[in-house]
């Protein structure tokens, strides 16, 4: 006996058959845990600022967000990973002005930098100048002094070549007519130990991963770059009020997607992005580490990464910086 269905039944079966990939590629972003790459050694700026926002995310999403640290090349590696990693959505950088300012203005195989996608602007931080104090120098203008005295004989520490430290440590021997050797190390918290160590004399680093060293008296403070004194260290000068306004820039970090990641899937990230930066924990977080919590605005985060590559640009030429 043959069984009949009805043709409107077989047609719906048709529909709901052609349906079920369209369905299946319909699930909620995201399904897994997300890989956040920090292009530079642990205990940095960019590490630690990434792990906050990381654990943040986490709760958002509900699914874990591993911090995954791949230093090398002053950020290349780790960068380059993200922007040749698939669209999905699940490989994300935790970007910096080093990373995505300075980098595009220095090396010629930056080309792919171009096609990272901005997701969300999440922290900003002034930098500080510090020196050993085994310089004696208890103010900028005692170490301006130091400096002019010895030319090409005091160090200058960076965490590489190319580092927005670097290029902003470039910008203060201009800005103070000073000469000091630049001595690149692997990343921001081997600079600063040098300078701890005395091997070095000048460093300039945002200034979280410098308060506590700062506050133990391994450190000196000379000046601060914020518009405003940073409430941590009301006694160190703004870079205005020590006679140095080129030298007010802020350190920036925010969220990166590869090149061509869905609308839909920024969108979603964006939105967790904005909500993870509103918790009270991310924000006790970042009041106890002097990072002020950025907007989450993806807009917001491209035009810093314009005005950077800018200005950094500019320095880069004035200064006929060279890299290998």
């Amino acid at each position: 006996m043959t069984v009949r269905f009805p043709r409107i039944f077989c047609c719906l079966t048709a529909i709901l058959v052609l349906a079920l990939p369209a369905m299946a590629t319909a699930a909620p972003f995201p399904e897994k845990p997300i890989t956040l790459v920090v292009p530079f050694e642990a205990g940095g700026s960019t590490d630690v600022s990434a792990r906050v926002v990381a654990k943040a995310l986490s709760e958002v999403l509900r699914q874990p967000v591993v911090v995954l640290n791949q230093p090398g090349a002053g950020g290349r590696i780790g960068t380059r990973r993200v922007a040749t990693s698939e669209p999905d959505g699940y490989t994300l950088l935790w970007g910096s002005g080093s990373t995505l300012a300075v980098a595009p203005v220095l090396y010629p195989d930056q080309t792919y930098l171009t096609t990272l996608v901005p997701v969300g602007l999440g922290a900003l931080q002034p930098f500080l100048f510090v020196t050993s104090p085994e310089t004696g120098a208890k103010t900028i203008g005692e170490l301006v002094d130091l400096a002019k005295r010895k030319p090409d004989v005091l160090n200058f520490a960076s965490a590489g070549v190319g580092s927005s430290n670097h290029l902003l440590g470039e910008i203060f021997m201009s800005a103070t007519a000073t000469k000091f050797v630049h001595v690149p190390y692997k990343g921001a918290t081997s600079a600063r130990d040098a300078v701890m160590r005395g091997d070095a004399q000048l460093m300039d680093e945002v200034l979280a991963p410098l308060l506590q060293q700062v506050k133990a008296g391994q450190l000196v403070p000379l000046l601060i770059t914020s518009q405003a004194r940073d409430p941590s260290l009301p006694n160190v000068p703004t870079a205005a009020e020590a006679g140095f306004p080129d030298l007010a820039i802020t350190g920036f970090f925010g969220l990166m997607a590869p090149p061509k990641t869905p609308p839909e899937v920024i969108a979603a990230l964006n939105a967790a992005m904005k909500k993870a930066l509103a918790s009270d924990e991310l924000r006790k977080a970042f009041d106890t580490m002097s990072f002020d919590v950025g907007n989450g605005s993806a807009e917001d985060l491209a035009t810093l990464i314009v005005r950077g590559r800018e200005r950094y640009g500019r320095i880069v030429s004035e200064r006929n910086i060279r890299v290998d």
